[in-house]
């Protein structure tokens, strides 16, 4: 049984048919990678996961339970995190206290300081700014915070969407080898990245999304050895 498992997944904003039969699993202890176009229905699939777009047809299932009947903040008790496009962080709050709030679930203060002692090691910066003002970190520093107040739930999946968006390169490169540690430390991760090249340098599979459906689905480096893939996604001719 899959950790996570989409089956003919169908999806609308208003009379938009934006999601036209998703069917995909992660497996525990992978990191799967969705790549396409903007507009392709990457956001859209992570929303539907979460339940924040109601799927208008299709089932999704998190270790077999069908998550129709839960909430989106339910989600996280069952071991789901998402860091979202965009970072989310309270700007006007400390990283501390950021990262406490992704913490909001967890009752064992003792597990608590393991977990806050794992980000610091995942994102020493981040113990440095520990009392500083999130609004005021750099886009890279914010999006470490995001990653980390999302690991404070201590999720046994991890929805990261586009997290390399502006940053600088060398910035993007220690993110993703960060995304490898946690995935090392035991997180299952799904990953949607428009930087499709190195999204698949780390993952073990893929999907590719156009227009909503599933044209692809195979290991990344088949994926990365793919001319369809390599034209339209990889910039090569």
């Amino acid at each position: 049984m899959a950790l996570l498992e989409l089956h003919d997944v169908h999806a609308y904003y208003g009379n938009i048919h934006a999601l036209k039969g998703i069917s995909m699993t992660v497996e525990k202890g992978e990191i799967v990678t969705l790549i396409g176009a903007n507009g392709a229905g990457k956001t859209t699939t992570l929303r539907v996961i979460t339940r924040l777009l109601p799927a208008a047809k299709g089932k999704v299932l998190f270790e077999g339970e069908d998550l129709a009947n839960y909430r989106t903040h339910e989600l996280v008790y069952r071991g789901m995190a998402m860091v979202p496009e965009g970072r989310g962080v309270f700007s006007r709050l400390t990283v501390m206290e950021n990262l406490e709030l992704g913490a909001y679930s967890r009752t064992n203060r003792q597990e608590f300081k393991e977990d806050l002692e794992r980000v610091f090691e995942l994102f020493p910066r981040l113990k440095e700014r520990a009392n500083q003002k999130a609004g005021t970190l750099s886009g890279g520093e914010q999006q470490m915070l995001a990653i980390g107040r999302a690991l404070m739930s201590r999720p046994r999946v991890l929805l990261l969407d586009e997290p390399s968006m502006g940053l600088a390169p060398i910035l993007v490169e220690s993110i993703f080898e960060i995304i490898q540690e946690i995935n090392r430390q035991g997180t299952t991760i799904l990953l949607v990245e428009q930087n499709a090249l190195m999204a698949l340098s780390i993952a073990h599979r893929g999907y590719v999304l156009r227009t909503g459906e599933i044209v692809l689905a195979d290991t990344a480096e088949n994926l990365r050895n793919n001319e369809m893939v390599q034209k339209t996604y990889l910039g090569m001719e």
